[in-house]
């Protein structure tokens, strides 16, 4: 717990980053919900900002709090590529990037496996990921 509350710290560093991180978080919530309640395409429209401001706060800022909330062993905190792409998706498009959403498949040991990430710019936000998968979904469809 001290540890948490000393990276929370750490990250926070302004009243604007305050607010920003608690609508990250309220945001995670409510994509929690809208998994269980609509389609990935009504999800999409719901999600796409109404209006964007250029460069606000860092990407990295929108990274790490999405990853702090993410990062919990708490019903709807728990990891997960979906929840952390689709609010990245929102967060970032509202800073003015172009990020787009994918939903990929592939076979593993006779499994069949999903993920989903970013791209910004068509490069991967997180250059690390497996991106081997067989793009199933994407929003916005084109670049």
């Amino acid at each position: 717990m001290i540890r948490r509350i000393k990276e929370f710290s750490t990250l926070v560093e302004t009243p604007p980053e305050l607010w920003l991180f608690l609508r990250i978080g309220l945001w995670i919530l409510i994509v929690t919900i809208l998994l269980r309640a609509t389609a990935i395409n009504r999800m999409m429209t719901i999600l796409a900002p109404r209006k964007s401001s250029p460069g606000k706060f860092k990407r990295d800022k929108i990274v790490n709090f999405t990853s702090f909330w993410l990062g919990r062993e708490r019903a709807f905190l728990q990891r997960s590529c979906l929840k952390r792409s689709l609010v990245l998706f929102r967060y970032l498009n509202m800073q003015s990037e172009r990020a787009r959403f994918f939903i990929g498949v592939r076979k593993e040991n006779g499994e069949l496996r999903g993920h989903s990430w970013i791209t910004v710019d068509g490069k991967p936000l997180f250059p690390e990921d497996d991106l081997n998968y067989k793009t199933v979904f994407s929003h916005p469809q084109s670049e």
